[in-house]
């Protein structure tokens, strides 16, 4: 199979571990042992409670499917058939905060700013380092308030 043999799990503790998802799939084949089994991360870096699990065989597949809505620990997971595609495309939409590519624009994203926050204090902020004109976007809301 060209797409191989793979589920997206979902519902798993955010604190377990590679180990722990082998383990739970103790009777199917994972492909490479605990490096098969890969998180989705959020955008700050932590777990999602998703992951994709690379397995084997078309067996192995029919054997992990059935541990639909089992628990693990006392968190009932969900498991899906999954593909190589779409394992991929989400691996690379949830790489976390540490993969970031630094090479792009320069853009710095500032959160936690105090409401009254101006664009002048954000240049005495950022003082020694060169803004691009027009370089500093407040966002509002719909009623024109710092967001």
């Amino acid at each position: 199979m060209a797409d191989g043999h793979i589920v997206k799990v979902r519902g798993l503790p955010w604190s377990c571990t590679q180990e722990e998802v082998l383990e739970f799939f103790s009777d199917c084949s994972v492909i490479d042992g605990i490096n098969g089994i890969n998180f989705t991360m959020s955008k700050e870096g932590r777990p999602t409670g998703e992951a994709f699990v690379e397995l084997e065989s078309a067996e192995d597949m029919k054997k992990a499917l059935a541990k639909d809505r089992k628990y693990m620990g006392n968190r009932y997971v969900e498991v899906f058939k999954s593909n190589k595609t779409e394992m991929d495309w989400l691996l690379k939409q949830h790489q976390g905060s540490n993969d970031v590519d630094t090479s792009g624009d320069g853009v710095v994203r500032l959160r936690g700013l105090p409401f009254g926050c101006s664009k002048e204090e954000i240049v005495q902020f950022f003082s020694g380092l060169r803004i691009v004109p027009n370089g500093i976007t407040l966002t509002m809301d719909y009623q024109g308030r710092s967001t």
